[in-house]
């Protein structure tokens, strides 16, 4: 069994007073059990300021997770905020890992997953993934390698953003420090209990035309039904300014055809060549179609998971996309307002990311790792 509590501070100038604060929500005294692992969301000068070290020296267990724009947990929210939740049990324990993607990635994870997996507590039964936002490297690069190596062992997580256009200050997070170029994990040994739910769109948002994925490099989708995006896109009456500046409502949805649901994916911007450079792997031969969203579906979708998901006992980790965000324009605090809403006083960390960690699974119920945009994803510990 696995309890879990949050805590959370503005404090984001005075180290000993945000340290003094999240130690009295904490009462670590009284609360923690054999094994421990705190899971870190928060604004990345939290870093810069010294703040982040400070708390994660004085708690006496590793810490893990990931910068972001916008942050909730304990009934509140705002962007300038820290938020932790404590994962704590006698019968479950925790190890935590950190993979540089700078140089040779994929032995890195060989290296590191090794390690993860040689454990008294035999194999991981969850892996606690934050990704960072390297701009030359899709998630899902990052993705396939780690799962390679970890043999399937569901990944769920978060890839690190920030405030800023360029993300320059983004960060994943490990024990009190920021890396710009590593993947940061944390495994979860012993048995567990833990649900994983994704929310995206309504299937009735889809659209009925459907296509095949001709031909692609990666992320960068290069064909579709034999033309280019662009001359595909521009069948249904799209321009490229639609698509790169309001992609916050207009998804690409694909479709793996082994009886998964069907992934999101945005287009960040069209080449001269009419190819889109996408948020994710295109793979080649496989179904494609387009979606809308809008502010309704975002609130409407992380209702429809949640509600039925949520226990008084039980941590929740839900972090969503920053198109969502974007989609929901001026009431851009509405998901986290609803998150709030319908969590309680459950522990849990709210969080937007530039995408999301999660397995589905597919005709048979085995779970398969798969990178999302446009998607809130869901953890519930217990």
């Amino acid at each position: 069994m696995i309890k879990s509590f949050t805590a959370t501070t503005h404090e984001i100038d005075d180290a000993q007073a945000a340290v003094a604060e999240i130690k009295a929500t904490l009462d670590l005294d009284n609360r923690l059990l054999k094994n421990s692992l705190g899971i870190i969301s928060c604004f990345s000068e939290f870093g810069e300021s010294g703040v982040l070290k400070a708390i994660c020296d004085a708690l006496p267990f590793e810490c893990i997770g990931a910068t972001t724009c916008l942050c909730a947990g304990g009934r509140e929210m705002d962007q300038i905020f820290f938020v932790i939740t404590v994962l704590t049990s006698d019968d479950c324990s925790f190890r935590a890992a950190h993979i540089n993607t700078a140089e040779k990635y994929e032995e890195s994870a060989q290296s590191v997953m090794s390690g993860l997996l040689d454990h008294p507590d035999g194999k991981p039964a969850l892996l606690l993934t934050y990704f960072p936002l390297i701009q030359t490297m899709s998630g899902d690069m990052m993705l396939a390698a780690i799962d390679r190596a970890a043999g399937g062992i569901p990944l769920f997580g978060a890839m690190a953003i920030d405030h800023k256009l360029d993300y320059s200050t983004s960060g994943t997070i490990y024990n009190g420090k920021l890396f710009r170029e590593s993947v940061i994990m944390g495994a979860i040994y012993g048995n567990p209990k833990f649900t994983l739910e994704v929310a995206s769109f309504f299937e009735n948002r889809i659209m009925s035309q459907k296509a095949i994925i001709t031909e692609s490099n990666g992320n960068i989708l290069m064909g579709v039904n034999g033309k280019t995006p662009r001359e595909y896109f521009n069948e249904f009456g799209m321009t490229e300014n639609e698509l790169s500046v309001g992609m916050g409502f207009i998804p690409l949805v694909v479709d793996h055809d082994d009886g998964t649901k069907p992934i999101a994916r945005a287009v960040f911007t069209i080449t001269p060549e009419g190819y889109a450079v996408c948020g994710g792997v295109m793979p080649v031969n496989k179904t494609l179609t387009l979606a809308r969203i809008d502010r309704d579906d975002v609130t409407d979708t992380t209702e429809s998971i949640l509600k039925p998901l949520i226990t008084k006992d039980s941590g929740l980790l839900s972090y969503s996309c920053l198109a969502r965000y974007l989609a929901l324009g001026i009431n851009n605090r509405a998901e986290a307002e609803k998150v709030i809403d319908i969590a309680g006083d459950s522990p849990f960390i709210f969080a937007y990311t530039g995408g999301e960690i999660c397995p589905l699974p597919d005709a048979d119920g085995k779970l398969k790792n798969y990178f999302h945009n446009y998607t809130n994803v869901f953890c519930l510990l217990s």
